[in-house]
């Protein structure tokens, strides 16, 4: 899906951060980035938009809070991140580790409750707005979408009728990373939660807009037992496990990228919708 690209020299590194790497190979990235180890640090080359220095810093106050995340390093100018190939990129310790799966549940969800309960932080408030719906509308005629367009609109139309009831309901606000998934969980061989990256979304959100999570993966129950759930405002998980399957519906479309991701992290998503709410309602305030 994406070419290769080389990682930045040892020479750029030291003169953008003033630290010294060993020979960077190439990490398994994501669907935002490529990445690169040295085994000792571990560096982000982001395709297109980096993180913001505000959430990069975070990652700083993060680990300073004894939080398992791996604290963002300042390059030399201030900022977080440096240029290479007309990209942007940061740098991180390396954390040794694999990444999580359905097995770990309980633990991303203790992990999750401990992210909640951290207060003091200053972060921005969530507006509850979603660009996938701008973006969806306008690309209605896109061939991808050929045979499902009025599947897409009615979620759509949802998501925007969502997003009204859920503005007028008044709920606490915790830190939120916004995509717990396990694939941006790191464990350990004792099967402790090891990293959590990617805080690029991070905000000051209700609870159900990180626990909607629990709704996407096998062993919805499990989770929230774990994470200790109750009093859930339904509409807003409602919100945030839809919005999640049209960004991810939206994006593909917006960047002609990931065919197949359209069906695994789109469509399939937005039908389960309705059964993913099923089974987190007895731990809602409904």
């Amino acid at each position: 899906m994406w070419s290769e690209v080389r990682p930045p020299t040892t020479t750029q590194v030291r003169e953008a951060f003033g630290t010294e790497v060993g020979e960077l190979r190439a990490h398994p990235g994501g669907f935002e980035a490529d990445a690169f180890t040295d085994g000792r640090w571990f560096v982000k080359l982001w395709r297109q938009q980096p993180d913001s220095d505000a959430a990069l810093a975070l990652t700083v106050e993060l680990a300073a809070r004894g939080v398992p995340v791996p604290a963002a390093q300042r390059a030399l100018d201030g900022s977080y991140t440096a240029e290479h190939l007309g990209r942007r990129y940061a740098m991180f310790p390396f954390v040794e580790g694999r990444p999580a799966t359905e097995n770990d549940t309980e633990a991303i969800a203790w992990a999750m409750r401990a992210v909640h309960d951290i207060a003091g932080l200053v972060l921005p408030r969530t507006e509850i707005d979603e660009w996938c719906i701008e973006a969806l509308r306008d690309r209605y005629d896109h061939p991808w979408l050929d045979g499902r367009r009025d599947e897409v609109m009615a979620g759509v139309d949802r998501l925007e009728a969502v997003i009204e009831r859920a503005r007028a309901i008044d709920v606490p606000h915790v830190v939120c990373h916004h995509d717990l998934f396990p694939h941006n969980v790191l464990v350990d061989r004792d099967g402790r939660v090891a990293a959590l990256v990617d805080w690029g979304t991070a905000l000051l959100a209700p609870r159900e807009h990180d626990l909607f999570v629990a709704l996407c993966e096998p062993g919805t129950v499990r989770f929230l037992q774990a994470y200790g759930a109750e009093r859930l405002d339904l509409t807003h998980l409602e919100y945030a496990r839809l919005a999640r399957s049209l960004r991810d519906l939206a994006v593909r479309i917006r960047d002609e990228v990931d065919l197949e991701g359209i069906n695994t992290w789109g469509f399939d998503g937005l039908r389960r919708v309705d059964a993913d709410l099923v089974l987190a309602r007895p731990f809602c305030d409904v």
